[in-house]
């Protein structure tokens, strides 16, 4: 180390210079944090190590999930139902909120005295239509308490979407 400093900022400098630096060597845990491995001896966890007497549970055997000792289990009783019958088919609605057209119609994205179609939508980038995934058109939702500029939809699916614009 050269000679000291002058000066007060100097002088904490030199102090933390002959302070021990951190590494691997002088890292400790936090107290606490470490607990002692248990053994399967002494008071505690001797003879049979808390497993009790033979057994698959002493064994460490258990069966499957969902396996409930020889009787018909829950999932086979109760009967199949298409709840997700035509899954694939289904035309989705890419959600569109009122605050993100506001927003496009602010950008001068959407001209809102012409009427707000799907492909003033896609042109404006406000949505992605992708039909190779099934999306259909745009659905309208409700978000953000702002003022409208935008004239008439030419979607027959959004007249019930109105009732939030009116609101």
């Amino acid at each position: 180390m050269a000679g000291p400093v002058q000066g007060g900022g100097a002088r904490s400098l030199d102090l933390l210079r002959a302070l021990p630096r951190v590494c691997l060597a002088n890292l400790k845990p936090n107290p606490g944090s470490r607990k002692p491995e248990r053994r399967p001896r002494g008071r505690r966890r001797g003879r049979k190590c808390g497993r009790g007497h033979k057994g698959e549970r002493q064994r460490g055997t258990r069966p499957r999930l969902g396996f409930e000792g020889g009787q018909t289990p829950f999932y086979i009783r109760i009967p199949k139902y298409g709840f997700n019958e035509g899954h694939s088919f289904r035309r989705q609605y890419q959600p569109l909120s009122l605050k993100r057209l506001q927003y496009l119609i602010d950008l001068g994205r959407i001209d809102p005295t012409q009427p707000i179609d799907l492909t003033q939508l896609v042109n404006g980038r406000g949505v992605t239509i992708q039909p190779l995934k099934r999306d259909y058109g745009v659905q309208l939702v409700e978000e953000g308490n702002t003022l409208w500029l935008f004239v008439v939809f030419k979607f027959p699916s959004l007249l019930l979407s109105f009732e939030a614009i009116i609101k």
